[in-house]
């Protein structure tokens, strides 16, 4: 199932089911959402495994470690094995 190489940062936050669309992705990482081991991610950034990528949605920020490269053809399901979950805030919500 994994790629080679490294991968873009809009690619891979799409192939990991992250953001519906590349598209999605590539304005998320202009806005200044996606943060690439700490520093701010443009979307032809390359990321590989290891790499600790933050993405911030509105009323949530989402960190995780990339384990595996994703293919081009990834269910939601098996994208979820690929990364490891380091944090996982809910922001705004009323409980």
């Amino acid at each position: 199932m994994s790629e080679a190489g490294p991968l873009r940062a809009d690619v891979l936050l799409h192939r990991l089911c992250l953001t519906r669309s590349r598209s999605e992705a590539k304005t998320a990482c202009d806005a200044g959402a996606v943060s690439l081991d700490g520093r701010a991610a443009r979307a032809s950034d390359t990321i590989a495994p290891g790499a600790r990528v933050e993405v911030r949605y509105p009323g949530r920020t989402l960190e995780l470690e990339l384990l595996e490269t994703p293919g081009k053809s990834t269910s939601r399901r098996a994208a979820r094995e690929l990364y490891r979950i380091v944090r996982d805030e809910r922001t705004g919500i009323d409980p």
